[in-house]
């Protein structure tokens, strides 16, 4: 959002920035109080779907106030009449609903009245032009075909026809139901998202992200590339918990690519480092950028199961990322930082271990107690209030205060918006009931072959997370094409991770590539080049799905001895196939040398008993090799 810098002076912000200031804070302390039963307490019940078109509408306002209509009015800050329009029809929209919700209910009625109908059109119109200034144009030409395809879908062929259903009833079903705009997606997202969001938010303000950058400098940046390290090591604690990847890049990374620059690293590989490292973020527990909680909703399970099995592959992920940034440094011959001239690890955790309680906390709420996310995110953000007021420099003053409620709905902005919007898609699902017949289709066209499946929903989970956040695709992937997955006796679980991980690749793959474009804006870089180096660095997330379904033990399915192979051998060949990429493992690969490691690690990773061994075995060859030209380099001679 060029032009909006939170926290800028009262005196500085036009109209238009005074007024997001105030539905920033309207938005973030009315979601506390909600999620507080602070209503509750004072004997206010709000129904579900008041609260859903409540959030939803203060959000879009914020967009319409944010984003300008076109790039061209990018640095232009007034107020436009198309602007104030688009709020009035919003404004009218989510306080019809929210003001008549027990009514709708009750009623249950799914045929809009006249001016019903023209509400509801407007406001669909409104809320799809919030997802296009916020998302993209992507997102909006899909929800819209979902829409047309509910009206028309009598008049289409084969699998796709259904019964046609009219504009009032489309509109009805998409307005006045507890589906559609206000269904449990968007429950989800006003309430657990949200409350993350917010933390993530605080968190940023707090300047706590200081603490992390100290720890990982700390930690790994006295070792071989250690700027590179220490920035793998700070985004994978800072992305942990932020809930956007994006946020990840644009905070870390402002401490991160310059230092790495500073020694000695290329721009492109520095961003490319940043922006991988961020992707993790999406993949760790205990947020997994807020889908942890709906993989949690759609599969009928306890969020703490998706923690548990989200846990190794984020191991083997980070893993395979330090061990090539660890051979890119040993090939290149950039050495660590000077000891002296970094942070102690042991003086930085005496004055800010205090920040590691509000994450202690979350996960005693969330896996001892078992209390629910929304709770456990009161208490966690609570004591984060609590431990940053014990020094100064991250104490949330009354500056501060207000700082992080504007910090805080700024990250909702592009995942509201896209989850009101989506509400329309799934409603277009069921209504026709496409999904069943889809899934068909889908086995169909592989043929019944797994892997043939597996190639095009994973293609298909890529090309719908162009430009979309991590929520956004889950919720697309995991309607469309789940259910196909797992008729073919694919575990859920795995089905549902292997979607989000492939959708999630739009983020450093290009032409996309949104943390990419991110980073290479910090250091100076090529967009593209970036989002190149950044596949390379990130050929883990393109790898490790795979095991979720061939090797489920990766995410802890089965006994303890089928989990520790798997994740073995899945490491193992996620680092060999790293180690290819960099061309160096003891000593500089030639290219025969790189295929055939590359080749050894794609043989490792497979199940197959006779495959993996004949991989080893290779392994074994280049090993050897290895230390015998690493030995004849340093001339000592060989036994």
């Amino acid at each position: 959002m060029k032009g909006f810098q939170v926290g800028a002076p009262w005196r500085e912000r036009s109209l238009r920035y005074k007024l997001a200031f105030v539905i920033s804070s309207v938005w973030t302390l009315y979601t506390l109080a909600y999620l507080g039963n602070v209503f509750f307490h004072l004997s206010l019940i709000i129904p579900s779907q008041t609260h859903r078109a409540i959030s939803s509408g203060l959000i879009c306002i914020l967009v319409f106030l944010l984003y300008p209509p076109s790039k061209s009015r990018i640095t232009k800050r007034e107020l436009t009449w198309f602007d104030g329009a688009l709020i009035l029809i919003i404004i009218a929209g989510c306080s019809y609903i929210a003001w008549n919700a027990d009514d709708l209910i009750a009623e249950g009625r799914l045929v809009c009245y006249p001016a019903e109908m023209l509400l509801a059109a407007l406001t669909f119109l409104s809320v799809l032009e919030a997802v296009r200034r916020a998302t993209g144009l992507v997102p909006v030409l899909l929800i819209s075909l979902f829409f047309f395809y509910a009206v028309y879908s009598d008049y289409l062929p084969g699998f796709t026809r259904s019964t046609g259903f009219s504009y009032s009833m489309a509109l009805g079903w998409m307005f006045l139901s507890s589906e559609g705009f206000w269904g449990m997606i968007l429950g989800i997202v006003s309430t657990i998202v949200a409350g993350f969001i917010i933390f993530g938010g605080f968190l940023r303000v707090s300047g706590v992200s200081q603490f992390f950058s100290d720890l990982a400098l700390g930690l790994g940046g006295s070792m071989t590339g250690g700027a590179a390290k220490a920035a793998v090591l700070a985004s994978s604690f800072f992305g942990t918990f932020s809930g956007s990847t994006a946020a990840n890049v644009a905070t870390t990374g402002q401490i991160t690519i310059p230092l790495m620059k500073k020694t000695g690293y290329e721009k492109n590989y520095a961003g490319a480092v940043e922006a991988t490292a961020s992707l993790g973020g999406m993949f760790t527990p205990p947020v997994m950028g807020a889908t942890a909680f709906l993989i949690a909703e759609f599969l009928q399970i306890s969020y703490w199961e998706v923690c548990i099995a989200a846990f190794l592959p984020a191991v083997a992920y980070y893993a395979t990322l330090l061990l090539q940034v660890h051979m890119h440094a040993a090939k290149t011959g950039l050495e660590g930082l000077p000891r002296e001239s970094l942070p102690s690890v042991k003086k930085t955790l005496k004055g800010g271990w205090q920040y590691l309680i509000p994450f202690a906390v979350l996960l005693f709420f969330l896996g001892g107690l078992k209390y629910s996310a929304e709770t456990s995110i009161m208490y966690t953000l609570g004591s984060l209030l609590v431990v940053t007021s014990f020094r100064k420099e991250s104490r949330l003053t009354p500056g501060r205060l207000l700082n992080a409620l504007e910090e805080s709905a700024r990250g909702m902005l592009p995942i509201i918006p896209l989850c009101t919007a989506i509400g329309i898609l799934v409603g277009a699902v069921q209504m026709t009931g496409v999904a069943m017949r889809f899934t068909s289709e889908l086995l169909v066209m592989s043929g019944g072959n797994l892997m043939l499946l597996l190639i095009m929903t994973g293609l298909a989970a890529f090309i719908l997370g162009m430009g979309m956040t991590a929520v956004g695709v889950y919720i697309l992937t995991v309607v469309l094409l789940a259910p196909a997955v797992v008729k073919l006796g694919v575990e859920p679980i795995a089905a549902h991770m292997f979607l989000f991980y492939f959708g999630c690749l739009a983020f450093i793959t290009p032409p996309v590539a949104v943390e990419a474009f991110i980073a290479a804006g910090i250091s100076g870089g090529s967009p593209f080049k970036t989002g190149f180096r950044a596949m390379r660095l990130g050929f883990a997330a393109y790898l490790v799905p795979w095991a979720f379904i061939f090797n489920p033990g990766i995410l802890m399915v089965g006994s303890l001895a089928g989990i520790t192979e798997a994740f073995f051998f899945v490491t193992l060949g996620s680092m060999s196939a790293g180690c290819a990429f960099e061309g160096f493992f003891m000593t500089r690969l030639r290219g025969w040398e790189r295929v055939l490691l590359f080749l050894s690690g794609m043989s490792v990773f497979t199940p197959h008993g006779l495959t993996r061994a004949l991989g080893l075995a290779f392994l074994g060859f280049l090993l050897c090799s290895q230390i015998w030209k690493w030995r004849m380099a340093k001339r000592i001679p060989v036994p």
